[in-house]
């Protein structure tokens, strides 16, 4: 019987959530047909110069983040309190797991498609692409390099655990030999076609991330089957 209030306390809050993103992506489409913020400040012939919507998409982000930060510290401070107190022992018990490897990688690769397209682009679009897509690819990046660095599961892994000291130096190991690898293949290129250097620089980033999560995969499956 304790079970129904809770159920029906966290689908309403499910809803709400629900509620919000949907809100903020139709202002955000409203903002990007209308683009009221070029009028109201009057940069309307820089975007028109430039191309792209980025002035308009910042100043909704940041018109977001101090509503919600006002909102939060005004209404909900008390629960945002709970929240952040539950989060951490879940956090320190190790409930709450990081992104799959799959999962972080589709993201990576996303972004840096995204960089590949805007690197190859040119005229007015070239600049809002890789304005959009530099600074995610390399928010996953640095991402991915924690996991590398921290490996497991958990959120916060356990730094004495032995069988994750010994993973991470296999993954540094293999991410120091891809990069070396990456690093001889791109001054070849840079000595016979210098002008795809930094084309393929991002590409050469993503293959010294994507071997250590490999690596890690599979002796994690092994340790797995051993243990079985």
């Amino acid at each position: 019987m304790a079970n129904g209030p809770r159920m029906r306390s966290a689908l309403r809050e499910l809803r709400q959530r629900w509620l919000e993103h949907v809100l903020k992506m139709t202002a955000l489409c409203l903002v990007i047909v209308c683009t009221p913020f070029a009028r109201l400040f009057g940069f309307e012939s820089f975007e028109a110069r430039h191309g792209g919507l980025m002035l308009e998409v910042v100043i909704y982000s940041v018109i977001c983040i101090v509503v919600e930060t006002l909102y939060l510290s005004l209404f909900r401070r008390k629960q945002m309190g709970l929240e952040l107190a539950e989060t951490r022992e879940a956090i320190a018990s190790g409930r709450i797991k990081r992104m799959s490897l799959a999962a972080r990688w589709l993201f990576l690769s996303f972004f840096l498609a995204l960089v590949l397209l805007g690197s190859i682009a040119s005229g007015p679009y070239r600049m809002g692409i890789l304005t959009l897509s530099v600074p995610l690819f390399l928010l996953f990046c640095a991402a991915e390099l924690g996991c590398i660095v921290n490996p497991g599961e958990a959120l916060v892994p356990n730094p004495r655990d032995e069988l994750l000291g010994f993973f991470k130096a296999k993954m540094l190991q293999a991410g120091y030999l891809t990069a070396i690898a990456a690093l001889a293949i791109l001054y070849l290129i840079y000595l016979a076609a210098p002008k795809y250097v930094g084309l393929l620089l991002p590409l050469a980033l993503a293959a010294c991330l994507l071997t250590p999560g490999l690596v890690y995969r599979r002796l994690d499956h092994q340790a797995a089957s051993n243990g079985g």
